[in-house]
């Protein structure tokens, strides 16, 4: 499908959803809960797919928000699904072409979050398109790319896996720490399984010692 065609394609679908209603913020992912805020407005950078997938989950799941995904072609759906992304209300953009912005100015017209895969942007250009975030309520998750005047950077440190045994076995569990970097805040930092032995994820809880009783 060439760039016109596509961009005709996703403005039709404007007028195929309806209206969005008017909110200042989107809900995030529990585990993110107390560490990031979504504000309508603003574009957010991540480093891994993983959080790509968890910050969109928030709104996908709980809001019941349209998604996007541009420049990704090795797009982990079935993992996007497991954190808890409506795949039914997800648009995949593999290629967006040269004229990428103009693609993911479109999508920003059509859904509330958009996810844009390694791609880096001007200052001018990005506070253009902060400009129409906030008109049509949007939200950009800059994965792998830089992002000028982004609200908020989280990245994925310290990621241990488990369940490999002596060279043979199967990756069964991953540990790693979030941490969110937001203007206004100090960081954030906390460790999850991502996900546990049960496909889940959840924070790794630290084991206070049992007090034994005495007499």
């Amino acid at each position: 499908m060439s760039r016109a065609a596509l961009i005709d394609d996703l403005r039709a679908k404007v007028r195929q959803l309806e209206g969005r209603p008017q909110v200042a913020s989107l809900t995030v992912h529990p585990a993110l809960s107390g560490m990031l805020d979504l504000q309508v407005g603003h574009a957010y950078t991540v480093d891994s797919a993983t959080l790509a997938m968890l910050v969109m989950a928030g709104p996908s799941s709980h809001d019941g928000a349209w998604c996007a995904v541009v420049g990704a072609d090795d797009f982990g759906m079935e993992a996007a699904q497991s954190f808890g992304v409506d795949l039914e209300r997800t648009v995949l953009v593999p290629d967006p072409g040269e004229d990428w912005l103009a693609v993911v100015a479109a999508l920003v017209d059509v859904v509330s979050v958009v996810v844009v895969a390694g791609r880096d942007i001007s200052a001018r250009d990005a506070q253009r398109m902060a400009a129409r975030l906030y008109e049509r309520q949007s939200i950009i998750i800059a994965w792998d790319g830089a992002w000028p005047r982004a609200r908020a950077h989280v990245r994925l440190t310290d990621v241990v896996w488990h369940g490999v045994e002596r060279g043979s076995g199967h990756l069964q569990s991953r540990q790693a720490t979030i941490e969110v970097q937001q203007v206004g805040r100090p960081a954030a930092r906390r460790r999850f399984w991502l996900p546990d032995g049960d496909q889940q994820v959840r924070a790794v809880e630290s084991l206070a010692p049992r007090l034994r009783s005495v007499g």
